[in-house]
């Protein structure tokens, strides 16, 4: 597919449709991000235990990953956070210090430390994960095949760009 360019903001910048997408994106870009923040709050009970534990909201990604496809080794949950393994124990290593989450010693692979969440906790964590992520779920539910396969390639380019960047690489895809 062509790369079409976007032309920098400018005071006499001229319109057209790709200018007009840049900026209808730009806002809803915005206005999706915090709606997605602002959605669906964790629980009191949730959130009490991340602050008595001296932690906060940085660690409800873990959560939402483990409740939706846990247990999880560690170094998986690093993958589909994009952490580096350290900064993941780090993270559930806090996590089960708050009573959230169990680690425990895979029984085929004893090298490898699964996590799961605590069953004190799994209802209301699993309630709250499947409520924040329903946006997800019910906007890739309304896509057609073909504009759900459109859709994922224009968030794994956006995702390209802003882990290069994020890299310090300015390398863009083609």
């Amino acid at each position: 597919m062509a790369r079409t360019e976007i032309p920098a903001a400018t005071a006499s910048t001229p319109t057209s449709p790709e200018y007009d997408d840049f900026m209808e994106l730009v806002t809803l870009f915005g206005e999706t991000i915090a709606g997605l923040k602002r959605f669906r709050p964790p629980p009191p009970n949730l959130m009490g235990a991340l602050e008595r534990a001296s932690i906060g909201p940085r660690h409800l990604p873990a959560l939402i990953a483990i409740t939706q496809g846990g247990p999880l080794s560690v170094s998986d949950l690093a993958r589909r956070l994009g952490h580096t393994l350290p900064t993941t124990s780090t993270i559930v290593g806090q996590l089960a210090r708050a009573g959230l989450v169990e680690r425990a010693e895979d029984e085929q692979d004893r090298r490898r430390t699964l996590v799961r969440v605590h069953d004190d906790h799994a209802a209301e964590i699993t309630e709250w994960a499947e409520a924040a992520l329903s946006p997800l779920r019910a906007t890739l539910e309304r896509l057609s095949p073909a504009a759900r396969a459109h859709f994922m390639a224009g968030w794994r380019i956006l995702h390209e760009e802003t882990a290069s960047r994020a890299l310090g690489d300015d390398v863009g895809c083609a």
